[in-house]
């Protein structure tokens, strides 16, 4: 049984090398029918070039055989070996076996027979089947089968791999790799094989949706087409040739394009175009804020990229994207935007100065385009100023302001400044102005510089300052330019007096020249009248020629008048006369405004109106009364000229002794500061020569004073000086000498002496003055009784006489008597007059009135004779009753004349060498200029005791010690007050001196308030500083008193500073009145009554 299965093994094993063998023949077998056919489809492909169907057949032709031959010699071999299905059974294989082993095919056969019924036959069988396996043990089986064998087929294998190896060994592999390829692709259409390549210039088929693609390509190979066309969905489009580039534009490509080229009948390859979305910026708004200081309405925008904003604006940016990832800005330096949502994104900043910025947007496969944009930052521009200057045309002291401010967003200040140069700068005083909050507005101020005390030779430096109101970079000014006023020097000044002293003179010189011609056209014309009956065109035009002239001599007169106010307001502008002066400068200022009547100014008019439609006897009559008023002109004019010659020279005289005596002063200490022995000799020599030099323009000085004096119709005695000069001469000359010689001693002996000859010079020609204008005084009075004794036996012989004539027959003798006594009247009458016209030019207490009452006598007188010649007795008597009332009127006039006289003689030595400003009180008060001096005393221990309240705290020491001290400071501000009141009294008339006095008052009250109060504030030092600046206002005050405050020039300038008065101001006023009686309480109260009174108008009286 062993041997059985032994040999049943050895036959299972030949049947699985059996289909081994036949695996490995199948292989090779399939391999070379596939090569083969795969050779023969390619060639036949290749070289065919079929359309799709037949490369379909072919392909399905080559699957079919391939699948055929795998599966006959490849899979079944494959299923017989792993015993798949129906295999090679151990019959067909004993067959097989018996093929090769011919002596053992029928018992191999017969053994497997047997096999099949050894389980049912009986032993015999058994035995046979053991026999016949011991037999067939030895015989090899698988012998049967040689591997070897199949070397034999290798050949069918080799032949196509040889033509394989040599078509790509060839460099023909195109022949099977595209045959094959295109084999493959058998559904696919493949255009014959062109001579010529389509070459792709573009490096990257990906274009932007949306955004223009330029498709670039060229030919390479042995023939180049001369025109080629892009192919898509179908359609084809031309290639535009540049040389040998064509190209093709995608216009705003939305998808991907499949596309190929074509030219000559040959396609390329397909290709595709891909469209990538690009990250763009779809829309963005921007909010600006505006910095709260410009006032401006926040404001917003959308898509408005070139800003313009304020500088410190804050601006916010919301950018909605489409296909972004991130979105980058960049201003000052590149970051990335916050993102709010899916694609919005925000950045925020606060911007200083101008730039561009950029903004660029990203996405996953594409970056977008960058955005740039303009950003204006503006800066807060600094306040500009305009300003125009006005100086009064007739007093240049008086300055007028228009300016116009103007900035981007506001102000805060604008301030006018002011500070005198002189020796020593002084500290700027600054003054607010007030404004309103528009950006763009207009401004006035008026300046007196008279209220600044200047002296000769300073300077003041002025200028205005706007503030802006700029919260970023903080205030800006801007200045208008500084403005210097120079005031004259010493020297200068009495040069510009001189000149507006000739001027005048040369107005008045003139005027009388214009009152000549008028008075000769007059008697001309009155003459022609009497040669006519009745008034013709020619007597008009003549009568209008005289009016014209009659105003220009009006207009002539007023600029006189002018000219003399300002030019005795200038003469005063540095130093104060003395009270003689000053009262004779007062006296002839009134006569200059009386120079023209309000009757004169009347009468022109009237005449003016009448011209139309007047007649001879009006005509006449109105000749008269304008003779008449021309007369009294012409001698106002005459003797106003003479009395202003007469002041010029006392003016000239008085600086002159004022010049002596300060430069005697100078000599007195330069011989002191000589004696020294430490003294530099060259410096004084140096000042020896200026004194020289001053002492020759005194003696110019001393000349010009005769010259005047010569001009003089009574020229007065002057001294003779010459002796005194040449000696002062000869000790300046001989004290230089000595000094050159080192001579400290004597010439100081020498510098001494002459000091002592200026003083004696100053004396002499001061006693002279005095003398004259006392022996002038003595004699005017005596002439002035004698006018008034004639004057009085005038107006008695013509009450006679008028008594007289009124009970005479007309055609009796004695009538012709009395017309004799009227002549001799008249004479005597003539007599009087030119006395009293003498005595006027050399007193300018006498009134305009009197010459005029004086010449309408004699007028009068003229009028009765001639009445009385044509014997119309009761028109006489009536000219005889004006005469005597006249007379009457002059006998009055001159006799409170005469007092006055009298008056000012005896009070002459009392009030010589006084001044009007800075002298005691009759009662020993102090002056406004110690009163000054005690007040800003008083501002500092104010302010000294703020700052130790500061630093002290609320230390009981310090109170107590506090307390001292402020009840010495209320008591010396009562004192201060107190002699105010005084001085207000002592004001008089002057309205506007007493006003600020008031004011004054009233803040010196308050501040005596605070003092007890203990309430010192800033407040309280702001108060004294005002108080100081009226103390200023009522200094001048005090030194102007008793001059005429109806002077023209001053109507005029309060007239302007009322009217530039802020409105509010007149309420004010009235509301101070009534608050006046209230406010005045006496420091005596107590302070907790005090305290109750100050809290009272703290609350504004609530």
């Amino acid at each position: 049984m062993g041997r059985e299965n032994e040999l049943m093994q050895k036959l299972e094993t030949f049947i699985s090398k059996y289909y081994k063998n036949s695996l490995l023949k199948g292989t090779i077998y399939f391999v070379a029918s596939s090569l083969l056919f795969f050779l023969f489809v390619s060639f036949v492909e290749y070289f065919g070039n079929f359309g799709t169907t037949i490369r379909t057949i072919l392909f399905w032709s080559f699957i079919i055989l391939t699948l055929f031959v795998l599966w006959k010699w490849i899979l079944i071999p494959l299923k017989g070996l792993y015993r798949i299905g129906d295999t090679l059974s151990q019959e067909e294989a004993a067959k097989i076996i018996g093929t090769h082993f011919t002596e053992v095919e029928d018992k191999l056969i017969n053994l497997l027979q047997l096999s099949k019924l050894s389980n049912s036959e009986n032993e015999l069988i058994n035995a046979s089947i053991q026999q016949k396996s011991k037999q067939l043990s030895p015989i090899p089986f698988l012998k049967a089968i040689d591997f070897r064998e199949n070397k034999q087929y290798l050949k069918y294998a080799l032949v196509p791999v040889t033509i394989l190896l040599l078509i790509f060994f060839s460099g023909n592999k195109n022949i099977v790799t595209k045959s094959s390829a295109r084999i493959i692709s058998h559904n696919t259409h493949f255009e014959p094989k062109a001579p010529f390549f389509f070459i792709l210039e573009n490096n990257h088929l990906q274009a932007v949706k949306g955004e223009d693609f330029m498709l670039k390509m060229h030919f390479e190979g042995e023939e180049i087409p001369a025109f080629a066309f892009v192919v898509v969905d179908g359609n084809k489009y031309r290639l535009k040739k540049e040389g040998a580039l064509f190209s093709h534009l995608f216009k705003n490509p939305q998808k991907d394009l499949v596309f190929q080229f074509w030219a000559n009948g040959f396609y390329s390859e397909s290709m595709t175009l891909k469209i990538v979305p690009k990250p763009i910026i779809k829309s963005f708004s921007v909010q600006i804020n505006y910095p709260s200081y410009t006032k401006l309405k926040d404001e917003h925008f959308s898509n408005k990229g070139n800003l313009r904003v304020p500088e410190g604006s804050e601006i916010q940016w919301k950018f909605e994207t489409e296909h972004a990832e991130n979105l980058f800005f960049q201003l000052d330096k590149k970051e990335k935007a916050r993102p709010i949502s899916a694609e919005l994104f925000e950045i925020r900043k606060r911007v200083y100065q101008s730039s561009n910025y950029g903004l660029f947007v990203g996405g996953n496969k594409l970056d977008g385009d960058s955005i740039f944009y303009q950003l204006k930052v503006v800066p807060d521009a600094f306040p500009s100023i305009k300003l125009t200057e006005i100086i009064d045309s007739n007093d240049n002291y008086l300055r007028f302001f228009e300016g116009l401010i103007q900035d981007d967003y506001g102000f805060i200040s604008l301030t006018f400044n002011y500070r005198t140069l002189g020796e020593e700068s002084g500290d700027w005083v600054v003054e607010e102005l007030t404004i309103n909050n528009n950006n763009q507005q207009g401004f006035y101020h008026h300046w007196n510089l008279s209220s600044v005390n200047l002296n000769t030779g300073e300077s003041l430096e002025y200028f205005f300052e706007v503030w802006d109101n700029d919260a970023i970079n903080g205030s800006k000014s801007s200045r208008s330019k500084t403005m210097v006023y120079k005031s004259p020097t010493k020297e200068e000044h009495e040069q510009q007096i001189e000149d507006n002293n000739e001027s005048l003179k040369t107005e008045i010189e003139d005027a009388l020249d214009l009152a000549e011609e008028v008075q000769k056209k007059i008697e001309e014309l009155e003459r022609q009248l009497l040669e006519e009956k009745e008034l013709s065109w020619e007597d008009k035009q003549k009568a209008q020629s005289l009016l014209e002239n009659q105003k220009k001599l009006k207009e002539k007169v007023a600029e006189i008048q002018q000219q003399q106010s300002q030019n005795q307001e200038e003469e005063n502008r540095f130093k104060q006369p003395n009270e003689e002066l000053l009262k004779k400068q007062e006296l002839l200022q009134e006569l200059f405004e009386n120079i023209m009547t309000e009757e004169m100014k009347e009468m022109m008019d009237e005449l003016q109106k009448m011209m139309d439609e007047i007649n001879k006897e009006q005509l006449q009559e109105m000749l008269e009364d304008m003779q008449q008023n021309d007369e009294d002109l012409e001698k106002e004019l005459d003797r106003s000229l003479e009395l202003f010659k007469q002041m010029e020279l006392q003016q000239k005289l008085e600086n002159t002794i004022q010049k002596l005596d300060e430069l005697a002063l100078k000599q007195e200490k330069l011989s002191e500061e000589t004696q020294q022995k430490d003294t530099n000799k060259e410096g004084l020599k140096e000042q020896q020569e200026a004194i020289q030099e001053e002492f020759k323009n005194i003696q110019e000085e001393l000349k010009k004073a005769e010259e005047l004096n010569q001009e003089l119709e009574e020229k007065q005695e002057l001294p003779n000086m010459q002796s005194e000069e040449e000696q002062i001469r000869e000790e300046i000359k001989k004290s230089l000498e000595q000094l050159e010689k080192n001579m400290k001693k004597k010439s100081s002996q020498s510098q001494k002496n002459a000091a002592q000859k200026m003083e004696e010079m100053s004396q002499k020609l001061q006693s002279s003055m005095q003398q004259s204008e006392s022996d002038s005084a003595s004699e005017d009075m005596a002439t002035l009784r004698q006018i008034l004794e004639n004057l009085i036996t005038l107006s008695l012989d013509q009450e006679m006489l008028l008594a007289n004539i009124t009970e005479t027959n007309i055609n009796s003798p004695q009538y012709t008597h009395y017309m004799q006594l009227q002549k001799k009247l008249q004479n005597d009458a003539q007599i009087i007059e030119d006395s009293l016209f003498a005595l006027s030019k050399r007193q300018p207490q006498i009134k305009s009135i009197v010459n005029r009452e004086i010449n309408a006598l004699n007028n009068s007188m003229e009028k009765a004779i001639d009445l009385m010649e044509e014997r119309t007795s009761g028109k006489a008597s009536e000219r005889q009753q004006f005469a005597m009332t006249s007379a009457n009127n002059l006998a009055l006039l001159l006799s409170e004349t005469l007092r006055q006289m009298q008056q000012q003689m005896s009070q002459q030595s009392d009030s010589e060498s006084k001044k009007m400003c800075n002298k005691p009180n009759s009662t020993g008060g102090q002056s406004i200029k110690e009163l000054k001096a005690m007040q800003e005393q008083l501002k500092k221990k104010m302010e000294q005791m703020m700052k130790n309240q500061k630093e002290q705290g609320d230390k009981g020491k310090g109170k107590k010690k506090m307390s001292k001290e402020l009840a010495q400071m209320a008591s010396q501000q009562e004192m201060i007050r107190k002699r105010m009141q005084e001085i207000r009294e002592e004001l008089s008339g002057d309205q506007q001196a007493k006003k600020t006095i008031d004011k004054m008052l009233k803040q010196m009250e308050e501040t005596e308030t605070d003092i007890i109060n203990r309430n010192i504030t800033q407040q309280t030092l702001l108060r004294q500083q005002e108080i100081l600046s009226k103390l200023l206002e009522a200094e001048k005050a005090h030194r102007e008193r008793e001059q005429d405050k109806q002077r023209q020039s001053q109507e005029w300038l309060q007239d302007i500073t009322n009217r530039l008065v802020n409105p509010f101001e007149e309420y004010q006023k009235e509301k101070e009145k009534q608050e006046e009686l209230l406010r005045t309480i006496p420091p005596s109260l107590t302070p907790f009554y005090k305290n109750k009174v100050n809290e009272y108008f703290q609350n504004d009286g609530r």
